[in-house]
């Protein structure tokens, strides 16, 4: 796969950045959630990693650029938290 966007049918679809971290994006009902796993010898740790956060942001991911989403924010007073991720280098959809 060349892109992934927030309108795919449901299913769970991975991408994987740069900096080896890995992403699961999971479409369902309308509802997207993403879930990163850091590359434990490089990478570094993010919030909430390896749990499920709400994507706010209708989004196309596309190999070669990075992903930039909009996810429920940590902060309640917050309108969201922005994630900029390394240039994608594979996306592939989970069976």
């Amino acid at each position: 796969m060349e892109a992934l966007e927030y309108n795919f049918p449901d299913g769970t679809y991975k991408f994987i950045t740069m900096s080896r971290s890995v992403y699961t994006i999971i479409i369902k009902n309308s509802q997207v959630f993403l879930n990163r796993k850091r590359d434990e010898l490089r990478g570094k740790e993010l919030r909430m990693d390896s749990e499920n956060i709400e994507v706010l942001n209708p989004f196309r991911i596309e190999v070669g650029q990075p992903a930039i989403l909009a996810l429920q924010p940590l902060d309640p007073k917050a309108a969201f938290t922005t994630r900029i991720t390394s240039p994608v280098v594979k996306i592939s959809q989970e069976n």
